[in-house]
């Protein structure tokens, strides 16, 4: 099913000046609190927006949940649901359907909570100067373990394929979308962790302007990690291999800095 931003008389409305991608896998605990908090936060800030919720196969009350949030939303709730795909090819979904929608800025978060509200207004207000703003996560609530694979994961990418994105795999962030669609296309459609293939992208595009915002990382609401840290080691062997692969084909992108530590704004 898809629910889709139309008005009161039927017909579809002006494209959306942000859309916020909300990749989904079995959070009935906290979906729909995550929602109601981030509409309320956005709402507040942008005047025209659209939560596009993509639900890869959840087998809880997942669909349910989304399904009846969104037909009361008035059409500020656009759902999507398919098959499970694993969530870096969920995110791929989320970015081009913000894509089709026309929405200007494509904003990308969790449904588990761990993304706060709070710090939104900062991102938004720096729109004007960046094209990807992260939000980087200096302080982090879910763990020591979680903490440690994104050093490695940070570390890794930055000795191995010259990446000095500050948190690669953050779902945090806020991107052009005429950025996020000029680099689709150079990521695979196996790619595991599709968060990580964009900044490696957007990392080798020196005409791109990136910053970040220091936040928070909240603990888990609810549900499960879409990927147990048990899962780690195999997937960070398909993630190396796969960015390998990654690098050969955008060689000719000039990488910021050629490996120096590039200063991200503030």
């Amino acid at each position: 099913m898809e629910t889709g931003p139309i008005n009161s008389t039927g017909a579809r409305q002006e494209s959306p000046v942000l859309a916020v991608v909300v990749p989904v896998f079995n959070e009935q605990q906290a979906a729909e609190g995550v929602l109601r908090e981030w509409i309320f936060q956005v709402e507040r800030i942008v005047g025209s927006f659209v939560f596009l919720v993509l639900d890869d196969g959840s087998t809880d009350r997942t669909p349910q949940i989304l399904e009846d949030l969104a037909v009361k939303s008035q059409g500020r709730i656009k759902t999507f649901r398919h098959s499970n795909r694993g969530h870096g090819q969920t995110c791929l979904k989320g970015y081009q359907a913000a894509i089709d929608v026309g929405a200007e800025w494509i904003l990308q978060i969790d449904s588990d909570g761990q993304c706060d509200p709070a710090f939104f207004p900062t991102l938004w207000s720096k729109r004007a100067e960046f094209d990807v703003i992260y939000g980087v996560r200096n302080i982090r609530e879910d763990g020591l373990k979680r903490i440690m694979a994104g050093k490695i994961l940070r570390y890794s990418l930055k000795c191995l394929y010259r990446v000095s994105c500050p948190d690669p795999n953050v779902p945090y962030r806020l991107m052009r979308t005429e950025a996020v669609a000029s680099l689709l296309p150079k990521i695979p459609a196996s790619f595991v962790l599709a968060n990580v293939a964009l900044a490696a992208l957007v990392d080798r595009n020196p005409d791109l302007r990136v910053g970040s915002v220091p936040i928070t990382f909240r603990q888990r609401a609810g549900g499960e990690p879409s990927v147990p840290f048990r899962a780690f080691a195999c997937r960070a062997i398909e993630l190396f291999r796969q960015m390998t692969l990654l690098t050969r084909e955008t060689d000719g992108l000039k990488s910021r800095g050629n490996g120096a530590s590039r200063p991200f704004q503030t």
